[in-house]
């Protein structure tokens, strides 16, 4: 789970200091979504075939080389003063990233011995993202918030530091000789019912992340709260996401579909009335617990949807994982800013009910696909 510790420090760099990065650099908020759209941009194109390319490399040695991207990159990125700038230096740890997730990912199916460990080890990667999130987000939104954008971009760089000392001390050396064939893994992308997996992935990653994206702006010019306050949110949001982690480990081993469905009714629900109580700091900070929970599973979720129906292409198969996540994230900044534009931060929670119906819709047609299939 330490792996992923950065993974969320660079979510918390999307997310936790959004209005920070736009005081900044003198940009509009939805201009600053271009540094979350870059990035996930180029982890698109590099995650299918990244990890297939280091499958046959030391995963420890993977690791080291992108933690010193990631932290050479964050202690750049605190010094320069041109936002085109900054965008370089969130692109050059973007072609690292996906090797690192499927890294992790990867190794914890393959250390467990049978579908609910599998599941349950999914569960535990998960709520180390979590964790980092927990510590990432709301540490960032307040060193940015209180002192400087320099201050969170150091606070980035010590994080990965201790990381790569961490991995670099602890993490055994193992080799990575049993990996399928790539030609192998390949195959996958003859079957139609991946292609629909993909999308519903697209659109319930659309709706969750960029929504999310904008929180912390939501909070900041629709519910008028403080800094301090953003960072009590973020921090709540991202432990309920461990208790989600946990939930999701159990239930989707017993019954799969159902979690999925009735988490994702649960989240328009909630969006909805995120909506409506867009003013109200402390009935947010209660939504926040529920939707952290529910955040928490859906990770999971989308995860399993693309992964568990292809155990023959690990590596692949988190690949496409990744990108798919990924192009959801892009879209859903891309379509939330459109409605800043338009309107407000607060019609971002409507965008995000659409794109989950749409999720939703999708997952529907997988399932009975699944039946057919079966």
């Amino acid at each position: 789970m330490f792996w992923f510790v950065w993974d969320y420090q660079h979510r918390a760099w999307n997310d936790g200091i959004i209005p920070i990065v736009a005081q900044k650099f003198s940009v509009s908020i939805d201009d600053v979504g271009w540094s979350v759209s870059v990035f996930s941009l180029v982890v698109v194109f590099c995650a299918p075939i990244a990890p297939l390319l280091g499958s046959k490399i030391k995963p420890k040695l993977l690791m080291l080389i992108s933690l010193a991207i990631f932290s050479l990159t964050s202690l750049a990125a605190a010094f320069v003063d041109s936002f085109w700038a900054l965008l370089i230096f969130r692109i050059i740890p973007a072609f690292f990233l996906p090797i690192y997730i499927a890294l992790a990912l990867s190794m914890a199916t393959r250390l467990s011995q049978n579908k609910q460990e599998a599941l349950k080890a999914t569960a535990r990667v998960f709520a180390g993202i979590s964790a980092g999130m927990v510590l990432g987000v709301p540490i960032a939104s307040f060193l940015g918030g209180n002192y400087s954008f320099a201050f969170a971009m150091g606070f980035f760089t010590l994080c990965t530091s201790l990381a790569f000392l961490a991995t670099l001390l602890f993490v055994p050396n193992m080799t990575n000789n049993e990996a399928p064939k790539i030609t192998t893994q390949l195959e996958i992308l003859k079957f139609p019912f991946l292609w629909v997996s993909i999308f519903a992935v697209v659109c319930v990653n659309a709706g969750v992340f960029g929504f999310y994206s904008y929180f912390s702006d939501f909070l900041h010019s629709i519910t008028q709260v403080s800094f301090d306050f953003i960072s009590i949110v973020f921090a709540v949001y991202g432990s309920m996401n461990i208790v989600g982690n946990i939930i999701a480990g159990k239930t989707l081993a017993k019954n799969a579909n159902a979690t999925i469905l009735a988490t994702l009714l649960g989240m328009i629900c909630l969006y909805a009335l995120i909506f409506v109580f867009a003013k109200q700091g402390v009935v947010l900070l209660i939504f926040a617990v529920l939707l952290g929970i529910l955040v928490g599973i859906v990770n999971n979720s989308v995860h399993y949807v693309i992964t568990h129906p292809y155990p023959q292409a690990p590596d692949f198969a988190n690949g496409l994982f990744v990108s798919s996540a990924n192009i959801g994230l892009s879209t859903g900044v891309a379509l939330c800013g459109l409605c800043i534009s338009l309107l407000n931060t607060q019609y971002t929670a409507l965008c995000a009910i659409v794109l989950l119906s749409m999720g939703v819709a999708t997952m529907l047609f997988r399932m009975r696909l699944e039946r057919v299939k079966s």
